[in-house]
């Protein structure tokens, strides 16, 4: 059914759609499936629906067009509508009453206007009152458009519903997680001036350059998870879980905050950030705010995040061994 949707998805990721366990006894699952005309596997190790495969979804839409674009950014759509799936949650061309669905960024242009051409998100993933632009960054190396990727989080009115996008979920290896997570906040952090300022949010109507730059953050992405195919189940979770904490810490803080730059929470002069999701665009507000008043002579913050994390977190040596700062496992 997956293949009838997308016409196209690269062999490792159909093995790992087949039995996630063992991709030895995938392949011996996958064979009748070429043997009989259902699927071609091509040299690129790319994935084909036929016609005779097709056919056992009929009432199934495509919903991209394979001949109308790049294969590679295809498969790139595919790929995560994929990872997704196995997290449970479907594919759809528009929003529907479901708890959670994906709708690919080709169905998503249809329903949101205005979307610059070289805006670099697969689709978009819509849970609860979550709308996450979902980018497939692999090994992190990747041409990003920052200012194209702007283009989903402009605020439009008179809409039917909101379109407006609440985040982002970046999906990358399962083994450079942490690799990657420090390369961006770094990439951020020497430009944290110009990418984390409050600006306006008028809307651009000049197109906008191509760049070939690093992945980068910035404030109007709101909030940035970084997120392994295995993990999208236990980020959302985290997602669910932070809220609480955050609205159960405030409850009883001295002062509660509710601006993402600041902290989270005030604790007597202490401030806390409460980071459980990987949210690179928080560790870049947090270690920004420590900066600075380290450089006045002064700190006084406390992170709370997941011990996976704690790599990411002491990141900076230099700060790590400040006095008046604390990190502490969720």
């Amino acid at each position: 059914m997956h293949l009838c949707q997308y016409q196209t998805l690269d062999y490792q990721t159909c093995l790992l759609s087949l039995n996630s366990g063992d991709k030895i006894k995938a392949s011996y699952a996958f064979r009748p499936l070429t043997k009989n005309k259902y699927i071609s596997k091509h040299k690129d190790s790319s994935v084909h629906i036929l016609s005779k495969g097709r056919a056992l979804f009929s009432k199934t839409k495509p919903l991209v067009t394979l001949g109308g674009g790049s294969k590679q950014r295809i498969n790139s759509i595919s790929r995560t509508a994929m990872y997704l799936k196995l997290a449970g949650f479907k594919s759809v061309s528009e929003p529907d009453s479901s708890s959670g669905f994906f709708i690919p960024s080709t169905c998503w242009r249809n329903i949101r206007h205005g979307i610059l051409s070289n805006v670099k998100f697969t689709g978009m993933f819509c849970v609860g009152e979550l709308r996450l632009a979902v980018y497939d960054i692999g090994d992190g190396k990747m041409d990003w458009q920052i200012r194209a990727e702007r283009s989903l989080f402009y605020p439009r009115f008179g809409e039917e519903f909101k379109t407006t996008a609440t985040g982002m979920l970046l999906i990358c290896d399962e083994d450079k997680r942490v690799e990657i997570a420090k390369r961006i906040i770094k990439e951020t952090m020497w430009h944290r001036k110009r990418l984390i300022e409050y600006e306006s949010y008028e809307e651009r109507h000049r197109p906008v350059k191509y760049s070939r730059a690093p992945i980068r953050v910035a404030h109007y992405f709101e909030h940035v998870y970084l997120t392994t195919p295995s993990r999208i189940g236990r980020t959302l979770a985290n997602i669910r879980e932070e809220q609480k904490c955050i609205k159960k810490y405030r409850s009883n803080a001295d002062y509660s905050n509710h601006n993402n730059k600041d902290c989270d929470f005030y604790a007597g002069s202490q401030r806390i950030y409460v980071n459980l999701t990987t949210d690179l665009l928080k560790y870049v507000y947090f270690f920004t705010q420590v900066k600075e008043d380290y450089e006045n002579g002064r700190t006084n913050y406390a992170l709370i995040t997941q011990t996976e994390d704690l790599p990411i977190a002491e990141m900076y040596p230099k700060l790590s061994e400040l006095e008046g700062w604390e990190i502490y496992e969720y």
